[in-house]
Parts: C-alpha cells; sequence; structure tokens
C-alpha cells in the first residue's frame, strides 16, 4: 500500500455534516471514517458528570449515517472521547446506540470498545509510587482530590486503536483519546511514518476548519503517502490554501514547532506546506520524537458548589462610568450578609461589552454604550447560591453613585425570573500526566461480534 486515505466527516460529533460533501468524500475510497466525539473544550461540567455535551438524539443521528457508510463501504469506523469526556459511563452510552443502530439496519461486524477510565484505587496506587506531573493544577495531586473527583480518565495515543485494528476490529468505540490518535493508528499500522499520520490527524481531527470557508461541519480527506501527506474538503466548492492548513497546524497549541501528545512529541520545526492544485495542500516533514517515558494525560473534575446566575443590562452612561466602585460595593456588603470567605462562597461579576473576556488584559478605548453584566455566585447549596447572587443584584440595583439621576433603578432584565440557578459547579483538578510502561495498560478492551 504506498498511500492510505481517511474521512473525517466533521469536527464534532452530533453537531452535523454536510451530508452531500460525505458522499462525495466516499466516492473517492477512504480507506477508514475517523471522528472525534469529545472534549475539554466543553468545560469541566461534563468532566465532572460525565454526561454528554448534546442531546444524544443529535449523535444517533451522525453515527447512524457513519456506521451505514463504513458499512457499506466495508472500511473501519474510528471514534474516539465517546461521548464527551469519555469516561466508562458515556462510553456504554455510546456503545448501546451503536447496537441499536446495527439493530435497526441489520448490521453485522466486529466492535472493539476501549475503556479510557481508570479506577481511583489503582490511581492512588501509581500516585504513591511516584508523584503525577501537574499540566495545570497547582499544588500535588493528593488521595482526597482524587476521592472528590468524577470519573478519572486518561488520554490513550495511538497504540490502543492498532491492537484493536490488529484485532480485526471493524468498528472501534474508544473512550478519551487523543484526537490526531484516531486518525493516525491505522496509517502507522500500515507502516506510515508517525509524524505525518499524527500531523495528519490534527488536521482531520477538526475537518472542514482547515479549509475556506471554514466549516465544522464540512467533511475532510487526508492522504498519507510515504514522504507527505495531501488534505482536500469533501466540498467540491471548498478548497485548502497552504495559509489554511498551516493555521490549523497551531490550533489550540501553546508553541507553533512543538505538538506534545501521548508517548512524545511531534516537532513540526521542518514541515513545509505546498499547494498542489486550487483545492489540495501536501504536507512534508512533519516528525514525531518518542519521550524516554510514555506518558499520558489524566482528566477530571470536582465540585466546588452550585452556580446561580442574574443577568441585567446596563444603558445608563453614568453607572457605566461608576461600575468599578459599585461592583466592589456590591461585594463587600455580600460579604458582611453571607460570610462568603468564611462559607466557600465566591461572587463573580462578568460585564459584558467592556471586560468579561479578557479582564485585566483588555486595552483601554472609550466607554461601552451598554454592559451586559451577569452576576454568578458559586455556593456549597443551590438555594444559597441564588440568594447570594440576588442579593447582589438587588444592592445594585438601588445603589447610589456619583451622579446618579433616578431612584428607580439602572439595570434591564431580559427575562424573570431573575435568579437563574444553573446547578453543580466543577473545576479541573486532575490535569497531570502518569507515566506508563505499556501504552495500553490502562486502557482495556472488549471484542464484540454484533451480529444482525
Amino acid at each position: 500500500m504506498q498511500e492510505i486515505t481517511g474521512l473525517a466527516p466533521s469536527g464534532s460529533l452530533g453537531s452535523g455534516f454536510n451530508i452531500e460533501a460525505f458522499k462525495r468524500g466516499l466516492s473517492l475510497g477512504p480507506h477508514f471514517i475517523g471522528q472525534d466525539a469529545g472534549s475539554t473544550d466543553m468545560g469541566p461540567y461534563y468532566h465532572g458528570t460525565g454526561r454528554p455535551f448534546l442531546p444524544l438524539a443529535t449523535y444517533r443521528h451522525d453515527l447512524a449515517i457513519m456506521l451505514r457508510a463504513a458499512r457499506a463501504a466495508k472500511i473501519p469506523l474510528v471514534i474516539g472521547s465517546a461521548l464527551t469526556s469519555g469516561c466508562d459511563e458515556s462510553l456504554a452510552t455510546a456503545t448501546g446506540i451503536i447496537r441499536d443502530i446495527a439493530r435497526e439496519h441489520g448490521l453485522s461486524f466486529r466492535m472493539a470498545v476501549i475503556g479510557a477510565e481508570i479506577g481511583k484505587p489503582d490511581l492512588k496506587r501509581r500516585m504513591a509510587a511516584a508523584p503525577l506531573e501537574s499540566i495545570g493544577p497547582e499544588g500535588a495531586l493528593t488521595p482526597e482530590v482524587v476521592d472528590r473527583c468524577g470519573p478519572i480518565v486518561a488520554q490513550m495515543g495511538i497504540e490502543p486503536f492498532v491492537k484493536a485494528i490488529d484485532a480485526g476490529a471493524e468498528v472501534i468505540i474508544a473512550g478519551r483519546a487523543c484526537d490526531d490518535a484516531v486518525f493516525a493508528a491505522l496509517p502507522v499500522l500500515r507502516g506510515f511514518d508517525q509524524g505525518l499520520a499524527l500531523h495528519c490527524g490534527k488536521i482531520l481531527e477538526c475537518a472542514g476548519l482547515s479549509a475556506i470557508p471554514y466549516d465544522l461541519g464540512e467533511p475532510m480527506l487526508g492522504t498519507i503517502g510515504r514522504d507527505a501527506f495531501v488534505v482536500e474538503p469533501g466540498n467540491a466548492a471548498h478548497r485548502c490554501t497552504t495559509v489554511s492548513v498551516a493555521g490549523h497546524s497551531l490550533y489550540e497549541r501553546g508553541d507553533f514547532e512543538f505538538q506534545p501528545g501521548p508517548g512524545g512529541v511531534n516537532d513540526l520545526s521542518g514541515t513545509s506546506f505546498e499547494q498542489m492544485d486550487e483545492r489540495r495542500v501536501r504536507v512534508r516533514g512533519s516528525r514525531f520524537v518518542a519521550d524516554a517515558v510514555y506518558k499520558v494525560k489524566l482528566e477530571a473534575a470536582e465540585q466546588l458548589g452550585f452556580r446561580s446566575i442574574v443577568m441585567v443590562g446596563i444603558r445608563d452612561p453614568i453607572m457605566i462610568r461608576e461600575l468599578d466602585p459599585l461592583l466592589e460595593e456590591t461585594r463587600e456588603r455580600a460579604e458582611a450578609r453571607f460570610g462568603m470567605r468564611a462559607e466557600g462562597i465566591h461572587l463573580r461579576f462578568r460585564a459584558y461589552g467592556r471586560d468579561a473576556v479578557m479582564g485585566p488584559l483588555e486595552p483601554g478605548g472609550a466607554p461601552p454604550r451598554e454592559i451586559g453584566l451577569m452576576i454568578e455566585a458559586v455556593a456549597p447549596a443551590q438555594e444559597l447560591a441564588t440568594g447570594v447572587a440576588m442579593y447582589s443584584r438587588g444592592h445594585l440595583q438601588h445603589a447610589s453613585y456619583p451622579g446618579i439621576l433616578t431612584t428607580a433603578g439602572n439595570m434591564a432584565y431580559p427575562f424573570s425570573p431573575f435568579g437563574i440557578p444553573v446547578g453543580p459547579a466543577y473545576r479541573f483538578a486532575v490535569y497531570h500526566l502518569m507515566p506508563l510502561q505499556d501504552p495500553c495498560e490502562i486502557f482495556p478492551m472488549t471484542i464484540e461480534e454484533v451480529r444482525n
């Protein structure tokens, strides 16, 4: 085999994709279909609870199209990070959906299910043997933190996928996985360069975001040869350029030359991008450098309490001018009323339209004409969180400030009730690197014959 082609239907399972472009991609004869199905991008709630990001019906819709297409073409379907966090519960949900689709459409195949959740007793044993390296949270990871967390998952590399394909799996449903590994495993198994395969996987995992116009729901194809890979959109009206592909190579990166992952680093310092024609780009020179010790990233979130919010709109230029001292006064009042520091209560104000996104890094400029102010409270109990948020709102509604022209209040409410209980609030508490002797040792695999 001189080249191998992967087809990525979309950059996010369950978000939908262009069916006609997907069919065109299938007509070009891909050797496998790969799909990333999870991330930490959605925030810690989904890792803390193990719940999927989207309604199950949306995952089922996309999986039904992919599974039927893969079986009709007799090529593997490879799914990673199912669904969202990739914990055992969400993996079981995804596997159940696949079985239901197979039963409904009379499909039969060999399915590999690869777990990524690590048991807490096992993790504590490993921590006692050697402290884990943090790549986010401050302080050492302790057994107490582990116990407070929801399911803890490890981000697998290519090796568990390679093992599954080598075992004859035609459908692979995996828990938490490094995005590019989903697409790199089969090429590496077939003898293609790991650096090129991982870089191509990095492009494919977000599908149409590497094309012009960019669209997460547009399919993308990647063809790996012996010394290069080529990417092109499934949509004939879209195109890849050297800028769009090189730009996406920097996506979610802390270093523009090095992409760390399970077991090593992909070195792009010698990578070149060549425009082959109007729609295709050829990439050369990506090189995988293995670490001396194979490590995987662990992910988990702990519950901080319960969150409630209030949203208000502020249009009064005088109140906007005086907003910072007003917010500080409100915080002091809330501290006096609730004893927030002692009770573990957090109160935060986000002034959208001014500095809610960038905070103190926001460049100065003319005062905004209006502000959307989010009052956010996190407390040990939901009712208490709502009480803190509503108390803060009430003080701001009728606070006195220099130049005020009305005592009726200068805040507008987009809906009623004002106080909205959001539910449990989480933070990432486990974001650490763990060494392994064997890249597959914590990723159990089962093989199932699905027959209908």
